[in-house]
């Protein structure tokens, strides 16, 4: 073998190199990039008023919640109003591919799977009062999603996570 062969071969296995490597850094970068739009998702998401407006939904209303049982109350039809207006930009996220739904399923999938069941009856009212098919739609879309995903993790990693990322908002 010549020089010139030797320095064509190291040429050639330098880029093949330098190709494997920027694939992979895009890789990693893309990763990254997730997770700080994840983070900032969670982070937007996770107040302590977000958190109340959760609990309220999940300990008043029942599965499938008629529209006169979500407006009984003052409190509540705030917090369906509130919640849904935050589960609306995040599946707006996830439909501009800014969150994965992957991450968005470990963190909040199966929150917003037991909301959506609860509020659809009161969403589709509100649709027909208005006259507008847009009210939560966003929302409907993400729980639709979330319900034919099925990539997550169990429900017991998503809460790990969702504790995680709270512990981690709430310090900063």
């Amino acid at each position: 073998m010549d020089l010139s062969t030797l320095a064509n071969i190291a040429t050639a296995l330098t880029v093949i190199t330098a190709v494997i490597f920027g694939l992979i850094e895009a890789r990693r970068l893309r990763r990254d990039r997730e997770e700080r739009a994840a983070l900032e998702a969670v982070h937007a998401m996770l107040t302590p008023p977000y958190m109340e407006f959760f609990l309220l939904i999940q300990t008043t209303l029942p599965e499938n919640a008629s529209p006169a049982e979500v407006r009984s109350n003052p409190d509540t039809l705030k917090a369906v109003r509130s919640l849904g207006m935050v589960i609306e930009g995040l599946g707006y996220s996830v439909f501009e591919r800014i969150v994965p739904l992957r991450i968005v399923d470990n963190l909040v999938g199966g929150n917003i799977r037991v909301v959506w069941r609860k509020l659809r009856r009161y969403v589709e009212f509100e649709r027909e009062r208005s006259g507008s098919q847009k009210t939560f739609e966003w929302f409907q879309w993400l729980a639709e999603q979330l319900e034919q995903y099925k990539g997550g993790k169990t429900s017991l990693l998503g809460m790990k996570s969702l504790i995680a990322a709270t512990t981690f908002a709430f310090r900063r």
